[in-house]
């Protein structure tokens, strides 16, 4: 959206007065923005994982983060969303490597891997909306890789074609 409003400064007549952040339906002055812009080089990975509070997750994306920015040349970013209950709710941590520092937004729009270590979550949540085309999906499921694609949502079936994932 900022990007919206640089673009609009750039116009040989910008307008004297618009919105940002809402779609104004009362003055029609809000200025268009790419939902598809992205600050960040493509050179950081950027991962999303969904997992249940307290079954460890977020303690092994932290340990990711930690190793990962500490024993390579690459560097880490991690942020972490949970319930205030922590014990039993969602938790989605989204992390970021990459070879130079990252000064980014917290939360991923778009993951080359995707991971969901609640099968139930499929029924409830769009985990595949993060996923970039081509991305990794990781599913920890209690069927076996002859019967999990009959098991899966259509929903979540049509997103791993339409975005042609991986699946391991």
């Amino acid at each position: 959206m900022v990007k919206g409003v640089f673009d609009e400064l750039s116009n040989a007549k910008p307008k004297r007065g618009f919105t940002v952040g809402i779609v104004d339906d009362v003055t029609h002055l809000s200025l268009k923005w790419d939902p598809e812009f992205d600050t960040e080089p493509a050179s950081v990975t950027r991962g999303v994982f969904f997992g249940l509070g307290a079954d460890g997750t977020v303690g092994a994306n932290k340990n990711s983060i930690k190793i990962i920015g500490e024993e390579t040349d690459n560097y880490a970013q991690g942020y972490f969303v949970y319930d205030s209950k922590k014990s039993g709710a969602i938790t989605i941590s989204h992390l970021r490597f990459g070879p130079k520092p990252i000064r980014s937004s917290y939360l991923v729009k778009t993951a080359s891997f995707v991971a969901c270590h609640q099968f139930g979550f499929l029924e409830k949540y769009d985990v595949l909306e993060y996923a970039a085309p081509g991305a990794v999906f990781l599913l920890n499921s209690l069927y076996g890789p002859e019967e999990v694609w009959d098991k899966l949502p259509a929903e979540v079936q049509e997103q791993i074609i339409a975005k042609k994932l991986a699946s391991t």
